[in-house]
């Protein structure tokens, strides 16, 4: 059987207190709509003064609980990722308290971008590939009170996890009865790191499958994702690699991230607000080795396929 719950009632916090909003049963679709990260307070269009005076409390916007009869503790739920579909429009901002860079960016800063089908267009010089996910997914967690949304968790959460696209499949394990699955902060497109603080913010909407697991056990998040890690508009195209070494994993990332925004200023003549935008929506951060102690290795890895020569 399929379901569609709607995002006219959001929340802000994981409480294992509140009702669920539907119930299902194990193997049946759902769609869910999912409010922007903001829980709709951003508008298309919206200044910046505007955006620093928003209720920063209300990220990340949740629709939820869906109980799935049956889950008990102990039990893994199968999330099977079949679809997304934006609505045509996505934020994105600098957050000088929250960033990866709250050294070199001292005010806030947004910008709005307007998706194409599979793509947008909206920065100067800069061609995104879209590649929806849902930022935060999970179950509610078993301790009781309210928690807010930021940290992730065993029970999933606000993992940020790009390669939660379509065609992917979440196991997460049960916490508390009927499992109660809530979803939002979806992103239409996210570099690994989401440096600025954001991926491209935007309403949406998701289907999923959801099932009781019969041949999966796990106790922490699991993901069995398509093959495509990048988005295929990328794929066989050249990437800029900017390798930082040294013994401190986040100085080396940060330095990494710095020599994407250095060189991304210099191709197109974007700001460096510009520049970290792009680099919060597109570069992936990975780890290229930790056994040479006591130096490690971080790689920042920029498609070429972005810039609009």
């Amino acid at each position: 059987m399929h379901h569609h719950l709607d995002a006219s009632i959001t929340h802000n916090r994981w409480d294992n207190a509140l009702k669920p909003r539907i119930e299902i049963e194990s193997g049946d679709s759902i769609l869910i709509e999912m409010a922007d990260s903001s829980d709709s307070q951003v508008k298309p269009g919206m200044s910046v003064e505007d955006f620093k005076k928003i209720d920063f409390s209300l990220i990340h916007a949740l629709t939820g609980p869906v109980a799935i009869r049956g889950a008990q503790p102990g039990d893994t739920l199968k999330i099977e990722i079949l679809e997304y579909q934006h609505k045509g429009w996505a934020w994105q901002s600098v957050n000088p308290d929250l960033c990866f860079l709250s050294d070199d960016f001292s005010d806030f800063y947004l910008h709005h971008w307007t998706l194409d089908g599979d793509f947008s267009e909206s920065m100067p010089g800069i061609r995104l590939a879209l590649h929806p996910f849902c930022g935060v997914i999970g179950l509610q967690r078993k301790e009781s009170g309210e928690f807010r949304t930021r940290p992730p968790g065993s029970f999933g959460g606000n993992m940020d996890v790009k390669h939660l696209v379509a065609g992917s499949t979440l196991y997460l394990p049960v916490q508390v009865s009927d499992g109660l699955l809530c979803a939002g902060d979806a992103h239409a497109a996210q570099g690994d790191g989401e440096v600025s603080i954001n991926g491209l913010e935007a309403p949406m909407d998701v289907k999923l499958r959801i099932s009781i697991a019969d041949s999966v056990s796990v106790t922490e998040p699991y993901i069995l994702t398509t093959p495509d890690l990048t988005p295929p508009a990328y794929a066989g195209k050249p990437y800029h690699a900017f390798v930082a070494s040294g013994p401190d994993l986040k100085i080396n990332a940060q330095n990494a991230v710095r020599r994407a925004i250095d060189y991304i200023q210099k191709r197109v003549g974007l700001s460096a607000e510009q520049a970290f935008l792009v680099c919060s929506a597109v570069l992936d951060l990975k780890l290229s080795q930790v056994v040479n102690a006591p130096h490690f290795t971080v790689t920042g890895y920029l498609p070429e396929a972005i810039f609009i020569d």
